[in-house]
């Protein structure tokens, strides 16, 4: 019983080494993060304080850290540089973002909370203006280094006229509605819901706004992004702030009034003329944000990556990028991260598995040496015999459990390797189908699964864990199948499926898979050393009397008069040692006879038929 009890423990740690991997532990501590805003706070950022006010980000486990985008001497911190310099994990930008992507590609776009950029450039109303055209004969305020400049930029270009026509001002230069009024400028740059669009209407100018979606320049406004590192090593966070800012989100869009009133208790913003037009200001600007979201005729957080390209195309044409980014790398896909994460966790669980049956065994060599050393002490007090007797049972259980084990993870391991050599060739041959990558992961977890449950199904073997159910004969057909796959193909097998019909049984679905497994095993074995070109393997499903029978024949030439008799019994094999135990077909007999049925074969003309019959049952609605 101490052999047994460390075995379980050891099953134990090693099930838990694979399946425990960090994004499946729960913290119990909350994972703190700063968010990096462009601005000064204001509506065009609620959506995060409401994810924070509301609880969201706490329910996700996340404890957000939001900076406004100006320090308290009035200096502007720009989001993509603290996030690239690890001040922050996730920014808020838009054409800022992709231009960092200009010398690196060390960022990664989790959702666009703006449809339709916020640019929009104003002109006194009395102005005519037709098309961007009028612009050259315009005073246009253009700042260096301004984002706001890149659209108006593009809007030239797409008309065939230099942007270099129009002179550009110094950087710091500032831009109010006075400036129209004037004649400092005809047209001067802003956001939509602004400080300058704001105090025009408040003040009784009369401005009117040029948007560059209107000319065809339709750029994404503010977008959530992250480093990629973050997103390959942690997708699960980057997962969880996405979702609790978007559910922020919908809830600002829904509840303006309650948003604005808690800001207006918690902030305030220095550019404002009298921070008295706070709350005001940010009901103003709630109405152009909203427009701007397309909220809810567009899912918040709708990434296109094809309008994203398109702003790369544009930035390309201006020089500002030497070529379009891989968008598929850019976009942070949740799933797709996963997969690949998954990938590399089969490939470490195939290794701890590997190293859990090398120390299993190990375990168990000791403790038979030590049970060894107490049986002769025994022996010695003993009647002799009936101490011979119970030490060799004990070493035939023990060496029965070790040998089925390697037997029936060997298989499963050469499937894996085979699945992994596949998926490197498609990666080396950039023949890539994510199709068949998909199939493959899916045929590695099923292994992987199979191969885990193997150790139980062997320990409680001759009495069995689970209650008997009911269950179709074909699942089994297809398990069995499923994980010989390969080898079928391998050794250039051909399958045949022939009169199958669905029926159920009454029994243990696992074992009852397990004993098809070794049948069709020894056929395919017995298929690969046949002096035939012509190997075929039949199965067929149908009902005989009462009971359900799966038939497997093969022509591999059939079973030798001088061992017939012998087939069934335990440790006989016509294999080398090192390929076979004799307990595959002792093993499954003894199944399907603790299911109530039985196994009959006979020799065909060219090969051996081997019939499975278990009692029959059907599934009736529920009860089942």
């Amino acid at each position: 019983m101490a052999g047994r009890g460390s075995f379980l423990r050891i099953l134990i740690l090693v099930l838990f080494l694979v399946g425990c991997h960090p994004s499946q532990v729960e913290s119990k501590n909350m994972d703190k993060v700063i968010l990096q805003l462009r601005w000064n706070h204001q509506f065009q950022f609620a959506g995060f304080y409401a994810a924070d006010w509301m609880g969201y980000y706490e329910d996700e486990g996340l404890d957000v850290e939001i900076r406004p985008g100006r320090k308290e001497d009035g200096r502007v911190i720009n989001a993509v540089d603290e996030v690239l310099e690890d001040r922050a994990h996730f920014g808020i930008g838009s054409i800022d973002v992709l231009l960092a992507e200009r010398d690196s590609t060390s960022l990664c776009l989790i959702a666009s909370i703006f449809q339709r950029s916020l640019t929009t450039y104003y002109i006194d109303k009395g102005t005519p203006f037709n098309s961007i055209v009028d612009m050259t004969r315009l005073k246009v305020g253009r700042r260096k280094k301004d984002l706001l400049d890149i659209e108006l930029q593009s809007m030239l270009i797409s008309e065939g006229i230099e942007p270099n026509i129009l002179p550009l001002v110094d950087e710091h230069e500032t831009f109010q509605p006075e400036d129209i009024l004037q004649g400092k400028y005809d047209v001067i740059p802003g956001i939509a819901g602004g400080i300058i669009e704001y105090y025009a209407d408040k003040d009784g100018i009369y401005l009117k706004s040029i948007k560059p979606v209107d000319f065809g320049i339709d750029f994404y406004g503010d977008s959530i992004f992250t480093t990629k590192e973050l997103s390959y090593t942690n997708p699960e966070l980057v997962e969880r702030f996405r979702r609790a800012s978007i559910k922020g989100w919908q809830y600002a869009l829904e509840n303006p009034e309650e948003i604005i009133h808690r800001m207006t208790e918690e902030f305030s913003n220095p550019e404002l003329r009298d921070p008295r037009d706070f709350e005001e200001y940010n009901r103003y600007q709630s109405k152009k944000i909203i427009e701007h979201t397309l909220y809810p005729i567009v899912q918040l957080g709708n990434i296109n990556p094809y309008r994203w390209n398109k702003m790369c195309e544009s930035l390309t044409k201006l020089g500002l990028m030497n070529k379009c980014i891989d968008m598929e790398e850019f976009i942070f896909d949740y799933e797709k991260t996963q997969e690949k994460k998954n990938e590399i966790i089969i490939r470490r669980t195939i290794n701890i598995l590997i190293v859990a049956l090398i120390f299993t065994t190990m375990l168990y060599i000791a403790n038979l040496s030590n049970k060894n050393r107490l049986l002769k002490d025994e022996l010695r007090e003993n009647k002799r015999k009936e101490g011979l007797i119970l030490y060799q049972s004990r070493l035939a259980a023990m060496g029965e459990m070790i040998g089925n084990i390697a037997h029936q993870w060997r298989q499963p391991l050469n499937n894996i390797n085979l699945l992994l050599s596949n998926i490197g060739d498609c990666i080396r041959e950039e023949e890539i189908d994510v199709e068949y990558i998909n199939n493959s992961i899916e045929k590695g977890k099923l292994l992987t699964r199979q191969m885990s449950n193997t150790i139980d199904d062997f320990r409680y073997f001759f009495n069995p864990k689970d209650e008997k159910e009911y269950f179709y004969i074909l699942d089994g057909v297809r398990l069995a199948l499923d994980i010989l796959e390969d080898k079928i193909r391998y050794k250039n097998i051909g399958l045949i499926l022939d009169n199958i019909s669905i029926i159920a049984t009454y029994g243990y679905k696992n074992q009852y898979a397990q004993a098809l497994f070794n049948i069709i095993d020894n056929s395919i074995d017995a298929l690969s050393l046949a002096d035939t070109g012509d190997k075929r393997l039949y199965i067929s499903i149908y009902e005989e009397d009462d009971m359900g029978v799966c038939e497997i024949i093969d022509n591999a030439g059939g079973i030798k008069e001088d061992i017939q008799d012998k087939i069934f019994e335990a440790y006989f094999t016509t294999k080398e040692s090192r390929e076979g135990t004799g307990l595959g077909l002792y093993m499954t007999n003894t199944i399907v006879k603790n299911m109530g049925g039985r196994i009959e074969w006979r020799n065909t003309s060219d090969g051996v038929s081997m019939k499975v019959l278990t009692p029959k049952g059907r599934l009736k609605n529920e009860q089942i």
